[in-house]
């Protein structure tokens, strides 16, 4: 017995996330943005949406070790029927994984001509 053809598209499992367009209101001036389509629910953003990012970035010229996520969108997106969520990422790094400066050094105090 056959099995219909959207019966086969569900039990072939999720679609792996892939590049995509970037949402219209992408500014062209300003920070190298990348987006990713993946399935909603069956993809999890740190283990395996992030590395396409980061790649897609260094790709872009812009080497970081963990894109901000700047959007995401299920609706009006560039995404196939089986991937349908979108999210952006800015090609910067996170502030929350920004190295902090390095301490200045204290200012001299008392006679410095001797």
């Amino acid at each position: 017995m056959a099995l219909p053809a959207g019966a086969l598209l569900l039990l072939s499992g999720c679609p792996d996330p892939a590049l995509t367009s970037n949402p219209l209101n992408t500014p062209e001036e300003g920070p190298v943005v990348v987006s990713v389509c993946y399935p909603p629910g069956a993809t999890d953003l740190e283990t395996e949406i992030l590395p396409i990012a980061v790649a897609a970035c260094a790709d872009a010229g812009v080497p970081v070790e963990r894109p901000r996520q700047w959007k995401r969108s299920f609706f009006l997106n560039d995404c196939p029927l089986f991937k349908a969520m979108r999210v952006a990422y800015i090609c910067q790094p996170d502030p929350a994984v920004l190295t902090p400066p390095a301490d200045e050094p204290a200012p001299l105090t008392g006679n410095q001509d001797s």
